[in-house]
């Protein structure tokens, strides 16, 4: 059974092989579109993956703690503080993670929590216990925000690591946002699961998705519990893409500790099958509705990101930036096998 709100189409195309003495060569092209978030996704599976972890050295030379405003001793001198209203300390702390005003901010009210005084965390050692301390932060935040009231709607918790995937810092940090408003992408996906729900006599579009996927049982990666992991029918990213959703979860709040434990050792289950596979960066965000939103259960994707090399070439090109189709070498299916692998025991 397919999710009738996925769409695909192959093209074929033909060059002569200068490496096969100029014999015709036919080349597949699968263009898939997503009718839930909107994006299409090219994938191209003869385009090559990256065999060699990069050397991080380079981005350690260049972003040495003595100048990291998240280490001692510039960390007290230059990070912002929250005005005494929001909390009295200036700065919300848990455990060696801190969370306080991003001194350059994307929205009114963004914020930064980095996961503890160590200057680098390799993927490897982004365990539960690393993580926790930083996404309670963020935690504490969110639940001071609807203390006081404001009546924000929408949050989320985002993650840039390392260099490739837009991180400006070494430092591992997280970085949230709070509004009255959704993000584009946001919108777009509640939108869709309006649309469905009015299509489909009141039907709610994430548990059905969930259902359909297992079923089908080509991207569905597994349950642990209250979330369901899968790959992504067309993914954002060039190296794919892992979603997961909190089943009947319509508000941030709704999250318990345990959900969180839960969240927390799958994200360290796919950082796990990352590093052995050889990359060294990531986005990640977690959206949520802040007032309950039954077209929106609690989500989040997580895109692999990677330098081309060997002249550091980005994974982003006109495609991504001005055609708003994504080029992937991953097909997603096999992600899915590869990362059931990382959930089992």
């Amino acid at each position: 059974m397919r999710f009738k709100g996925f769409r695909k189409e192959i093209t074929k195309g033909r060059y002569l092989n200068p490496f096969k003495n100029f014999e015709e060569k036919e080349i597949l092209i699968e263009v898939r579109h997503d009718e839930i978030t909107g994006v299409a996704t090219r994938i191209l599976p003869y385009r090559v993956r990256s065999a060699h972890k990069p050397d991080i050295s380079a981005y350690l030379e260049k972003s040495p703690e003595s100048l990291c405003p998240f280490c001692s001793p510039l960390f007290e001198k230059i990070t912002p503080k929250f005005t005494p209203n929001i909390i009295p300390e200036g700065k919300f702390h848990r455990g060696d993670a801190w969370l306080f005003p991003n001194a350059f901010p994307y929205d009114a009210n963004n914020t930064v929590a980095i996961l503890s005084s160590r200057h680098f965390i390799s993927l490897d050692e982004l365990t539960p216990q690393t993580m926790k301390p930083a996404f309670d932060v963020c935690r504490d935040y969110f639940h001071r925000l609807a203390e006081m009231n404001f009546g924000y709607k929408y949050c989320s918790i985002n993650w840039n690591y390392m260099p490739p995937a837009g991180g400006g810092l070494i430092h591992p940090h997280l970085q949230t946002i709070a509004g009255h408003k959704p993000t584009n992408f946001m919108q777009q996906i509640i939108f869709s699961a309006q649309n469905y729900a009015a299509a489909e006599n009141g039907e709610n579009l994430w548990r059905d998705l969930i259902a359909l996927e297992k079923d089908a049982g080509e991207r569905f990666i597994a349950h642990t519990g209250a979330l369901s992991w899968l790959t992504s029918f067309a993914p954002k990213g060039m190296a794919g893409e892992i979603d997961f959703y909190f089943h009947e979860k319509t508000s941030f709040f709704d999250l318990t500790e345990a959900n969180f434990e839960e969240l927390l050792s799958g994200l360290a289950r796919v950082f796990g099958y990352l590093y052995v596979n050889n990359f060294i960066s990531f986005n990640m965000s977690l959206f949520a509705p802040m007032i309950s939103n039954r077209y929106l259960w609690v989500q989040g994707k997580i895109t692999p990101r990677f330098e081309i090399n060997p002249i550091g070439t980005s994974d982003l090109n006109y495609f991504e930036k001005l055609h708003n189709e994504i080029i992937c070498p991953v097909i997603p299916e096999d992600l899915c096998r590869e990362l059931q692998l990382y959930f089992k025991g």
